[in-house]
């Protein structure tokens, strides 16, 4: 199954100044896609979803996976729940891959603020929070 290739079009003047910011610091380049996602420190590729209007949930995302971009690439730090067995200890699991979540949406928040970027805090607030809910347990039992 090909990929879909998505026209190369010029993005809005903050998308692409954190788009410059995580290319020179970390080598990570931004794309559009089919979903969102950083897709690990080996790929270096920041895919953000094509229909994401790229000055408003757009930026907030991007901004996020590159706060994901920006945490140590080993299992250790906000990714040290990676070490931790799912099956056996899933509550743990569970609440290390949201505070891994949690921090990202932090990092990403002091980069817009690094960059001098001007962030609704509002709409920033309402897509961290559905996001981050994403990740919460639904089940008490967990």
């Amino acid at each position: 199954m090909g990929r879909y290739k998505f026209k190369n079009r010029k993005y809005p003047k903050d998308f692409q100044l954190v788009c410059d910011y995580i290319k020179s610091k970390k080598g990570v380049i931004v794309q559009l896609g089919h979903i969102t996602s950083f897709m690990g420190h080996f790929n270096r590729t920041i895919y953000i979803h094509h229909n994401y209007d790229l000055r408003n949930n757009g930026l907030y995302a991007l901004l996020h996976e590159v706060g994901h971009a920006l945490q140590p690439p080993t299992a250790v730090g906000s990714n040290s729940y990676k070490n931790i067995d799912e099956d056996t200890n899933k509550r743990e699991f569970e609440m290390g891959r949201f505070v891994n979540e949690l921090d990202a949406w932090e990092l990403g928040l002091s980069i817009a603020s690094k960059l001098n970027l001007e962030v609704n805090m509002n709409d920033w607030n309402v897509q961290k929070n559905e996001a981050l809910l994403t990740y919460w347990p639904k089940n008490k039992n967990i």
